[in-house]
């Protein structure tokens, strides 16, 4: 697979997906779904129709994730927080299966857990 690097210890692949949706973790511990969609103006955060972009995100050590950020590099919102966030580093499971299976298709990746979290490495 193709990496490009965005600092020292990040290297992001090159095939993008739609992201309407995360799972992310709430003050109880428990997976909780939120609607994410891409800001086009971080003075006044608010929805647009338009989805965010995830694509695989790799650090020094290996682990593969997945990093979500708005269409064009804007930022996004999330629903059930405030403001808007320039992007935000999720574990594979984090994410719905559809679009999980268009960024792991014929990739030779091995999963692995680290608690609840889901994540890859390269074989």
């Amino acid at each position: 697979m193709f990496w490009k690097t965005l600092s020292p210890n990040l290297q992001a692949g090159a095939k993008t997906v739609e992201i309407r949706s995360l799972k992310l973790i709430d003050d109880h511990g428990n997976f909780k779904r939120h609607r994410v969609s891409t800001c086009w103006d971080p003075t006044k955060p608010k929805f647009s129709k338009t989805p965010a972009v995830g694509r695989l995100v790799k650090e020094k050590d290996g682990r593969i994730g997945v990093m979500v950020n708005g269409k064009h590099g804007t930022s996004i919102k999330i629903g059930g927080l405030d403001g808007c966030f320039p992007c935000i580093f999720v574990a594979l499971n984090n994410i719905s299966k559809k679009p999980k299976i268009l960024l792991l298709k014929n990739l030779a990746l091995e999963l692995y857990s680290e608690g609840e979290l889901i994540f890859a490495k390269e074989k």
